[in-house]
C-alpha cells in the first residue's frame, strides 16, 4: 500500500474537464500536479523522466491551486552556484511559481483578450486554470493560447476566402443582347478587398459596380460579403442614389467608420446608351472610343462610401455610344512590382487594353496575361481588379456565362 511518504514525490494527471464551446480548457495543455511538499529533486527527478512535461501545478492538502513549477524555472534554479546543494532537499512549496488563475468556465478569447499585453513572443508565461472550488484543472501556456488561436485564424480565414469566392468571382463573364460585361479579380492574401459586380435589370437595363475595401483580411471579407448582400437584394427601381445611401448607412453603422470603400457604380440603359455613374472617390475609370483608350472624365467625384454620415453622392449621365468599352480597374493592377521593382503602370494596362480591343481577342484574358508576364515570380503585392462592360451590335454571350 502507498503511504503518504511514497505519494509525495509524485506527479499526478488530473482528469481533463469537460470543453465545451470557447471554455478555456480547450487550450489547456498540461493536467499534472504535485503536492507542495513534494521535494526539489524528487520533481527534478519527474522532470528528467518526462520529457514532455513542461510544467506541473502544485497543490495544498485540500487540493487547491497554489501556483506552478515550470521545468525552465526548476533547472534554471538548481543550475546556479550551490543550487542542488541548497535547494535538493526543500519542498517545492518553497520555490513555487505564482502565476495568474483563471476558472474553467472563462472564455477563452475574453482571457486571450485580457493578457494579450502580458504575452511576450520570446518568453513562455504559464497561468492556472482552477474548477469552482479553486481546486487544480490544468495549464496553459501563452504558446498554446497563441497556437490555438492561430489555427482558429487560419480555419476562419479559409472559410471567409471560400465565401468571399463564391460572392466575388476570380472571373465572370455575362452578356446580354447589345452588351457584354466581364471582370476577373486576383487576391493578394487569399482575402481580398477588391469587388465586382453585375446585374441585369431588365428592360435593357444593367447595373455594374466595382471597388476597393479598405484594409485586408476578415474584415475586408466582411465588408465585401456585406456589399454583396445589399446589391444582390437592393430595390433597383429606387435608383442609384438610394442605393448609394442605403450602402453608406450600412457601412457606418457595421464598422463606425473605421472602414471605408471606393467604387464605380453605373446604370446604364443599352437601348440609347444613357449611363447614370457615381464614382465614390475611386477615379480609376476608363473608356475605349474610335481606337483610342483614355480617361473617363467625369464632373465630379463623390467621397467615399463609408467616412461621412451625412452622405450627398451627385450621379452624372453620360451618353455611351455603340462600340464603346468602360473599364474600371483597382490600384493593384497597375502598382504591381516585377523583379525590377518597376510597377505595371497605367500606361501599359491602356496600351494592352487597346490592343486586345483592335485586335478583337478576349480583353480579360489579356488583362490577367499582362499582370501575370509582369508579376513573374514576385509576390503580388494588393489584390487587382479589372472590370469592362461593352456596349454595341457586336456583344454577343461568352460561352463561360455565370448566373449573377
Amino acid at each position: 500500500m502507498e503511504t503518504e511518504e511514497s505519494l509525495r514525490g509524485r506527479v499526478f494527471l488530473a482528469a481533463p474537464g469537460k470543453t465545451y464551446g470557447a471554455s478555456l480548457l480547450r487550450v489547456a495543455s498540461s493536467f499534472w500536479h504535485t503536492s507542495g511538499k513534494t521535494t526539489v529533486s524528487d520533481l527534478a527527478a519527474e522532470f528528467h523522466r518526462k520529457p514532455e512535461l513542461m510544467s506541473v501545478g502544485v497543490v495544498d492538502e485540500q487540493g487547491a491551486a497554489v501556483g506552478i513549477i515550470s521545468r525552465m524555472g526548476l533547472f534554471g534554479m538548481l543550475g546556479k552556484p550551490f543550487g542542488r546543494e541548497v535547494l535538493s532537499k526543500r519542498p517545492i512549496s518553497e520555490i513555487v511559481e505564482d502565476a495568474e488563475t483563471f476558472d474553467r468556465h472563462d472564455n477563452l478569447f475574453r482571457v486571450a483578450q485580457s493578457i494579450r499585453d502580458k504575452i511576450d513572443l520570446s518568453v513562455v508565461s504559464y497561468y492556472l486554470v482552477v474548477g469552482n472550488a479553486g481546486e487544480f484543472a490544468g495549464i496553459f501556456s501563452s504558446k498554446d493560447l497563441l497556437f490555438y488561436l492561430s489555427i482558429l485564424s487560419q480555419e476562419d480565414m479559409s472559410m471567409a476566402a471560400a465565401l468571399q469566392e463564391r460572392l466575388v468571382h476570380g472571373e465572370d463573364r455575362h452578356a446580354g443582347e447589345g452588351w457584354r460585361y466581364e471582370a476577373f479579380s486576383q487576391s493578394a492574401k487569399g482575402l481580398g478587398g477588391d469587388f465586382h459586380h453585375m446585374t441585369d435589370l431588365g428592360n435593357g437595363k444593367v447595373f455594374i459596380a466595382a471597388g476597393d475595401v479598405s484594409g485586408k483580411g476578415a474584415a475586408a471579407s466582411i465588408l465585401t460579403a456585406l456589399l454583396w448582400g445589399v446589391l444582390r437584394f437592393y430595390d433597383f427601381s429606387k435608383g442609384l442614389r438610394s442605393l448609394l445611401l442605403q450602402l453608406n448607412e450600412a457601412l457606418i453603422g457595421t464598422f463606425r467608420l473605421e472602414k471605408y470603400l471606393t467604387g464605380f457604380f453605373m446604370i446604364v440603359d443599352v437601348t440609347d446608351g444613357v449611363a447614370e455613374i457615381a464614382d465614390m472617390g475611386h477615379g480609376l475609370n476608363w473608356i475605349y472610343r474610335n481606337g483610342r483608350m483614355g480617361p473617363l472624365k467625369l464632373p465630379v467625384i463623390n467621397l467615399p462610401l463609408g467616412i461621412e454620415t451625412n452622405l450627398d453622392p451627385k450621379i452624372v449621365k453620360v451618353r455611351l455610344l455603340p462600340g464603346d468599352r468602360v473599364m474600371v480597374n483597382t490600384d493593384g493592377l497597375t502598382e504591381q512590382e516585377d523583379k525590377n521593382e518597376t510597377e505595371l503602370g497605367t500606361g501599359r494596362m491602356l496600351e494592352t487594353a487597346r490592343q486586345a480591343i483592335d485586335a478583337k481577342e478576349d480583353l480579360i484574358g489579356a488583362m490577367q496575361g499582362m499582370l501575370a508576364a509582369h508579376q513573374g515570380s514576385m509576390p503580388q503585392l494588393d489584390d487587382a481588379t479589372c472590370m469592362v462592360f461593352s456596349l454595341g451590335a457586336e456583344c454577343v454571350t461568352p460561352s463561360r456565362n455565370r448566373e449573377t
